[in-house]
């Protein structure tokens, strides 16, 4: 990377920094005056890095000219601002010192948007606060406008002085022209802990675009930019690149080990790295940062990409890289797709097209190239590679004519000579594996709330080594991937002295686990399964993100007929805004997710040693620790569109409400952002790949059995097809779809029902469930297939209830009440509803009461 690059990079990187010193004291003076002070506060690093006083000045004049640019760099920061922003710069470019703009709070995006729909979500604001694991709360937009009480979530000058001396830290980092890659990459860091929810703009009174994502995309896009102009001055065009691991869910599942907690973590967060470390390759061989990776989930990754003469040269060289890894690492088993679209940023800046559509056709690219998985590797330069079709592989030999000696005891396939690892079997011996899963282990073992490294390799995609920031070594500069990494504790003094830093990638995931207390480790399923109040069952909770392709490509889109001109604040498609929304769907995966499930454990937990207490004041710390808590959890994946978590079964469905109405909170109640659920119930010696088809296809049954009974051509006309009403929106359980705001009703008859049995002086007895158990089945067969032949089931349940319920003596009301709703089923409303959740209901009653 030259000189001139760096100087354009971290110019356009800092252009607007001045927002954030404003936010902190006051707006006298313009932003770009205030961008000026701040870094000239830290000019003898910069000047370190820059080189020269040279250029240390034009990076300022980047700074303080980008609106009215008087240098190269200068436009091609301007140019990235309109493409990034384009709604809004005019405004600012007039922007004076003392201006009184309307608010200073980020609108949640989630209230702009629309797909069908012709309602308007009410505005919801972040309040100003740091992205750190404990305030993790901070992701709900939890005010209006006009909330007295956001006056207290503002920055102060405090603030302002802990983010300096943090960010000089990071500066004083860069020893060698080596060290710019990683210092990109804590300064975003450290921009996004700071300025995830500060408004790049305070003009409009529902500001949306984070000033996180502003800086960051405008770093990436005046690269790309500079790059296609040195190699083409007159062409205007960027190429979004796509890339994406398909069949994650088969990878992480694929196992038949008996005690599969840790290699189910450890697979997850390792495709999470593979990801990652994708996305970087291709970012290499581009000459490009972290400020061109836009987007990152799931197993998906977006880069913004200069349209040089060597794009495809260099697109091609990283697909063979990572297609020859995953080859020979994993036999075919694994596999890797990517896509390019071409797009003018002209067209895209005049809003001739839109963002979405871009990833449209860029996903369009990459499907259609689903079909020809590992052509660069099998016909490389066109031409067919004969011994690439079948590597030449050998296996470890069996021995005394046994064949189990030669296969993973985790994935029961052979294992490649110098390949062999082990893991122990939880009974105190070890086990052969194939030692891909023996690293997964060691991940999947590794239960830190932040700052695990994962060491890489010279090609940077294996892993090498792993280890905690307590154990890191006093210098490394091998490249490496920090899982959750916690800026604070990373800057202190004693771990600024082991200079590990350097060759670091940054990665957020869900990695939340139950721990076993004595053992500080993982707890396995078993354990948890004797957590439950109730039968020892586990669910698999599985979900994902409705129409979540839409909502990125077109949910912020408008009418181009319906808008005024080119400055209409109702166009809502520029760049930053699909950044800024896909990064908070991210947060809400990675940074909530953690805190919101550790709460979740931990209050149960003080509750249940609480009333244990309650009844033996004498009991000890030991017998404490093994108090029962039904609300473990087992983080397996959760990242883009997916979330898939583990529980007892008696928690499951009181941790699926709480979890969907915060993710409610989050979407600001939008009715077309919603989430489908399904709940896999199994016993914890169940082979896990067998449960986890299982959910795959309960999950179909939650997302078709919604969806809006509109023809395709209708639907576009039908304002509210994809609201929860009348979309997915819909939780699957004991082979019944319920729809997500059932869930309290849900519960509330379970316990009701519990507790009438569980009270000898009630009629209603364990076989009064199991006989409605039965009904219920009738009835439910009745609705679903139209088979006349069932609707015995009235009869039966009259009969049963006149002669079993009605008219004994000390019969509850409520009970009473209960029975003649279940009789009225198909008369009147109220009635109906039960009916809709009865079967579930009656399943749930017999789990808890069977001990």
């Amino acid at each position: 990377m030259t000189q001139e690059e760096k100087v354009l990079l971290l110019g356009a990187l800092f252009h607007d920094i001045g927002k954030f010193v404003q936010r902190c004291t006051d707006k006298t003076k313009s932003h770009p005056s205030k961008g000026i002070e701040l870094v000239e506060e830290v000019s003898n690093e910069l000047i370190n890095i820059l080189e020269s006083d040279e250029n240390f000045n034009q990076f300022k004049q980047i700074i303080s000219t980008h609106h009215n640019p008087q240098t190269e760099l200068s436009k091609y920061c301007r140019e990235a601002d309109h493409i990034s922003a384009s709604e809004r710069v005019n405004k600012e470019e007039n922007e004076e010192g003392g201006t009184d703009w309307n608010n200073n709070f980020l609108c949640s995006l989630f209230t702009k948007i629309k797909l069908c729909s012709n309602q308007d979500t009410k505005p919801k604001y972040y309040r100003h606060e740091q992205l750190t694991k404990e305030n993790y709360n901070a992701l709900i937009p939890d005010y209006d406008e006009d909330d007295d009480n956001a006056l207290r979530y503002k920055y102060t000058q405090v603030n302002l002085v802990e983010f300096k001396t943090q960010l000089k830290t990071i500066l004083s980092f860069y020893r060698n022209k080596d060290d710019f890659n990683t210092l990109i990459s804590l300064l975003l860091v450290l921009f996004e802990k700071w300025l995830w929810c500060v408004p790049d703009f305070t003009g409009s009174p529902q500001t949306d675009i984070s000033l996180y994502n502003h800086l960051k995309d405008v770093a990436g896009l005046s690269h790309a930019i500079y790059k296609t102009h040195k190699d083409n001055p007159e062409d205007r065009t960027l190429n979004i690149v796509i890339g994406d691991i398909p069949g994650i869910q088969d990878y992480i599942f694929d196992v038949v080990f008996k005690k599969p907690a840790k290699i189910l973590r450890g697979r997850s967060i390792f495709i999470q790295v593979l990801a990652r470390n994708f996305a970087s390759k291709f970012l290499e061989k581009f000459g490009l940062t972290e400020c061109n990776l836009i987007m990152l989930a799931g197993g998906k990754f977006y880069i913004i990409a200069p349209n040089t003469n060597d794009f495809k040269d260099c697109y091609n060289k990283a697909r063979i890289d990572i297609e020859n890894y995953l080859a020979k690492t994993f036999n075919y088993e694994m596999s890797f797709v990517a896509g390019y679209e071409n797009f003018n940023w002209e067209k895209l800046k005049k809003r001739e097209i839109t963002f979405g559509e871009i990833i449209d056709k860029a996903t369009e690219n990459l499907n259609s190239n689903k079909s020809h998985l590992f052509k660069n590797f099998l016909f490389a330069n066109g031409a067919l590679q004969e011994n690439n079709f079948i590597l030449p592989e050998d296996y470890i030999e069996s021995k005394d004519g046994d064949s189990n000696n030669i296969k993973c005891r985790v994935t029961d396939k052979p294992i490649r000579k110098g390949r062999e690892g082990k893991i122990p079997d939880g009974n105190g011996k070890y086990v052969q594996v194939d030692k891909q899963v023996e690293l997964e282990y060691k991940i999947g073992d590794e239960v830190v709330d932040s700052n695990l490294f994962l060491e890489l390799t010279e090609n940077k995609l294996d892993i090498n080594r792993i280890y905690t920031i307590e154990n890191a070594p006093i210098s490394s500069e091998k490249p490496k991937v920090l899982i959750n990494p916690q800026l604070d504790e990373l800057l202190k003094d004693d771990n600024k002295k082991k200079d590990i830093l350097r060759n670091t990638l940054f990665l957020e995931v869900a990695n939340y686990a139950s721990t076993e207390k004595e053992k500080k480790d993982v707890m396995d399923f078993e354990t948890m399964s004797k957590q439950n109040d109730g039968a020892e069952y586990l669910t698999l909770i599985k979900g994902d993100i409705d129409n979540l392709g839409l909502i990125m490509a077109y949910g912020l889109a408008r009418d181009k007929n319906d808008l005024k001109n080119i400055d209409d604040e109702r166009d809502l498609t520029a760049i930053s805004r699909t950044t800024t929304l896909s990064n908070h769907l991210k947060y809400f995966f990675s940074f909530f997710m953690n805190g919101f499930l550790k709460e979740w454990e931990l209050s149960k937990q003080k509750e249940m040693e609480g009333k244990a207490k309650i009844d033996n004041p004498n009991i000890s710390e030991e017998e404490l620790k093994k108090v029962k808590n039904e609300n473990r959890i087992y983080t397996v994946f959760a990242g883009g569109d997916d979330l898939m978590i583990i529980c007892p079964h008696s928690s499951s469905l009181k941790l699926l409400k709480r979890f969907n109405e915060q993710f409610n909170e989050f979407a600001c109640s939008n009715s077309e952002v919603h989430i489908s659920y399904s709940l896999t119930n199994f016993k914890h010696d169940t082979p896990i790949r067998i449960v986890a088809a299982m959910a795959e296809e309960n999950q179909k049954e939650a997302k078709k059995k919604f969806k809006s009974k509109q023809k395709p051509d209708e639907m576009l006309n039908h304002a509210s097809c994809l609201n929860d009403e009348n979309d997915k929106a819909g939780t699957y359980l004991f082979e019944t779809v319920i729809k997500n705001k059932r869930h309290e009703d849900l519960i509330i008859e379970k316990e009701r029902l519990a507790k009438w049995v569980e009270d000898n002086n009630n009629p209603v007895t364990m076989g009064t469930i199991q006989n409605l158990l039965q009904i219920a089945e009738l009835m439910k067969a009745y609705r679903e297939k139209n088979d006349t032949s069932k609707l015995i089931w009235h009869p039966m349940l009259t009969y049963y209830i006149n002669r079993n319920i009605k008219g004994k003596k000390k019969t509850d009301p409520e009970v009473e009440a209960f029975f003649n709703k279940a009789l009225n089923i198909y008369k009147d409303d109220e009635a109906k509803q039960l009916e809709d959740i009865l079967y579930p209901v009656l399943c749930e009653t017999i789990y808890k009461l069977r001990k």
